[in-house]
């Protein structure tokens, strides 16, 4: 609502917009009204032209009727004989259009399609009211309201004139003989439109008596306008407006936390005038509860701020004993971390020893066969006992974080020598053929030698255990340089290369290939967890601890590479790791 205080910006209040929208409608409705009277007022000024014109047209066909029919007294000397007089019933006509328009702006002329005298050639008018009596031959009349080219509007209005009898002595036949005046005939049938009574009358009378009327009739529709306006603007002011503002002051009131406002509210046990006095009397039920709220409210928050001081020291209570559980549990775990290091390493040098013993048994020609297969189950069972254990070591101190790389120039086709000789014991025993191939590009590149060696005795040892008798494994070692890199788009994002590092000049890619039991579909997002193998069940085939592949997936990540496999069942796996390429510096120096 708008308002007069001093010193705040006008705002366009419901009063402001009732005053406006009613005024709009006001307006509105007097337009249309002041429209619709003009276009009356109009029809009525033309109609009562018309009727005029239609007296006018009618005294003059009477005195043309009254000529035509005494043309034989007219021209009747006393003593009886013909002499005509020249009284014929176009000049009557004329004669007497010509003393009734002298003193009056009234003009009444007769014309045709050949007139005899130039003065009485068809205007523009007169041409489309002779065609239009022409084409309709019941056509009684052709009217029209035009403009007379001064500035003013004149009514025009034609009849026909039909050729009769009497006509015919000067019109008839034979075309072209001169009549009586001198005037060639044009050869005129009865009941032919011969030609055209054509009057005009001035409009100025109609439009002053319209403009007269419409100006009472604004100034009457204005003032009953005005008053309604006034009357409706305090009607809703009354009704509605001043209710609003009682409302908007007690909501400001309350707003402010004072409760004594003003307010007109209905008895309770009283059914409300109307919808305002409802919303008046939900008010101030709401305002009186608020109040009741507010009044209770500070003993509220009172017990509210002890209970939470008391959950505050129970969290906190119970945060200092999560803290030590915590503290314990990571003891716990360091300490079983360092206890499976301890064991792992002490375990290792035994089964080192009897790897030594056995494989120089092995070499020995003059054992029995039945003790050289003894020797090589000693050899092969030895062989998955120490990758168990360097597998336990490993998990071991990548939970403890103490993994780091040692890097050194490795030659990758002794890696693969070395891993298909530790190896080949086991595949061996279950008649596997395995093969390692090393292509003729693949460059030395400083890595950690061991945890390659790790990662790759895992694959190949996992993709012995899966393959049936008479299955192949095959370890193959790649290079791509940095231009030709054929990783997957998702290979790339997994690379876990620092951000904002160079990318490597190539890529050193080792791949291991089995045509065993393959991997489900389903199993190929988890086989690199912890503890997780393919075909995991009570009653599964192969044993295992799950440890391999997630050694595998570390080391590899260690390195900033990654390892993905390809698989379909009953047909085989590929497993691929990558690692980036890294140039072997003190080679470079040497030869420099």
């Amino acid at each position: 609502m708008s308002t007069d205080h001093p010193g705040r910006p006008f705002r366009y209040g419901i009063r402001f917009k009732i005053a406006v929208s009613i005024g709009v409608i006001m307006v509105a409705l007097m337009a249309v009204d002041i429209l619709w009277n003009l276009s009356l007022q109009n029809a009525q000024a033309e109609n009562e032209a018309l009727e005029k014109a239609e007296v006018l047209a009618a005294e003059m066909r009477a005195a043309w009727d009254f000529v035509d029919m005494n043309q034989e007294v007219i021209n009747r000397a006393e003593d009886g004989t013909f002499r005509t007089k020249h009284l014929v019933c176009v000049v009557a006509a004329k004669s007497i259009s010509m003393l009734f328009t002298t003193e009056t702006d009234y003009s009444i002329r007769f014309t045709n399609d050949t007139p005899r005298q130039a003065a009485n050639a068809p205007d523009a008018f007169e041409q489309e009211a002779l065609a239009a009596f022409n084409a309709d031959p019941d056509r009684k009349a052709f009217w029209r309201v035009v403009d007379a080219g001064d500035g003013t509007r004149v009514f025009r209005y034609t009849e026909p004139l039909y050729v009769t009898e009497s006509c015919l002595e000067c019109h008839g036949d034979p075309v072209g003989e001169l009549d009586q005046y001198g005037y060639p005939k044009e050869g005129m049938q009865v009941g032919q439109v011969g030609g055209a009574m054509s009057i005009t009358e001035p409009m100025g009378i109609y439009a002053a008596g319209i403009q007269d009327s419409m100006m009472q009739q604004a100034i009457m529709v204005l003032f009953m306008m005005v008053a309604a306006f006034i009357g409706l603007y305090f009607v809703t002011s009354r009704l509605v407006l001043q209710p609003i503002d009682e409302l908007r002051s007690a909501a400001g009131a309350v707003g402010k936390g004072d409760f004594n406002y003003t307010l007109t509210v209905p008895d309770p046990g009283e059914r409300p005038r109307d919808e305002l006095a409802e919303l008046t009397g939900e008010f101030d039920r709401m305002a009186r509860d608020l109040e009741a709220l507010y009044a209770d409210l500070e003993g509220q928050v009172r017990s509210k701020t002890d209970d939470l001081m008391v959950l505050n020291d129970m969290l906190n209570y119970q945060k200092r004993e999560l803290k030590v559980a915590l503290d314990r549990l990571g003891d716990e775990v360091a300490y079983k971390n360092e206890f499976f290091a301890i064991v792992s390493h002490e375990l290792r040098t035994p089964l080192t020893s009897i790897l030594a013993y056995a494989r120089i048994l092995n070499a020995d020609d003059s054992l029995a066969p039945k003790t050289r297969e003894a020797v090589g189950e000693i050899e092969s069972n030895a062989t998955l006992l120490l990758n168990m254990v360097n597998n336990i070591l490993v998990i071991s101190k990548h939970a403890a974080k103490k993994d780091e790389l040692l890097t050194e120039p490795v030659d990758f086709v002794d890696l693969a020598q070395f891993v298909r000789k530790a190896l080949a014991p086991i595949a061996a025993d279950k008649d596997v053929r395995l093969t390692c191939t090393v292509a003729p590009n693949v460059p030395l590149s400083m890595a950690d030698w061991e945890k390659l060696r790790r990662i790759l005795e895992n694959l190949v040892n996992n993709a012995i255990k899966y393959t049936h008798r008479g299955g192949f494994v095959r370890l193959t070692i790649g290079f791509e340089d940095g231009e030709t890199d054929s990783r997957s788009e998702s290979e790339k994002a997994d690379t876990n290369a620092p951000d904002g590092a160079d990318a490597p000049a190539g890529w050193i890619v080792m791949r291991v290939a089995d045509d065993g039991m393959g991997i489900a579909p389903e199993e190929l997002g988890q086989i690199f967890e912890l503890y997780k193998q393919a075909g995991q069940s009570a009653n599964r085939r192969y044993r295992g601890t799950g440890l391999g592949l997630a050694v595998v997936r570390d080391l590899t990540e260690l390195h900033g590479g990654t390892v993905t496999v390809e698989s379909r069942v009953k047909e085989g796996s590929t497993f691929t790791v990558r690692i980036p390429y890294v140039p072997v510096i003190e080679e470079e120096d040497e030869e420099a």
